[in-house]
């Protein structure tokens, strides 16, 4: 039986860092599997000590030129990319807006004398 309750559940997970991290990581395995690689064929092939990939897998934690040498070899690359890319269509002006808003320039101090 389908719940929208478990959807929102499954949303506010991955607005943890953690979880989402770990999901990360799950979907990194999961990639490996479908290519029939072992960890050690992964590592190898990346370029990153066993024990890195078995922490990204397990736990989602590594750093991130780790992951994207990973990620590369799996060919879930383009993936990153489109995270990081500049949106090419905005949901509003206001949102277009912010986008191109620049920090006020700094107010100069009064040197004393009135």
């Amino acid at each position: 039986m389908y719940s929208p309750l478990v959807d929102k559940l499954s949303a506010l997970n991955f607005r943890n860092p953690v979880a989402l991290a770990k999901g990360l990581g799950e979907r990194l395995r999961g990639l490996r599997l479908a290519r029939g690689w072992t960890q050690e064929e992964l590592s190898e092939r990346a370029g990153v000590a066993l024990s890195t990939l078995k922490l990204l897998e397990s736990k989602g934690q590594g750093s991130l030129q780790r992951l994207i040498r990973i990620a590369g070899i799996l060919g879930a690359d383009g993936e990153l990319r489109e995270l990081f890319a500049t949106p090419s269509s905005f949901e509003s002006i206001e949102a277009a807006r912010r986008m191109d808003r620049k920090r006020a320039p700094r107010r100069r101090k009064d040197s004393g004398g009135a």
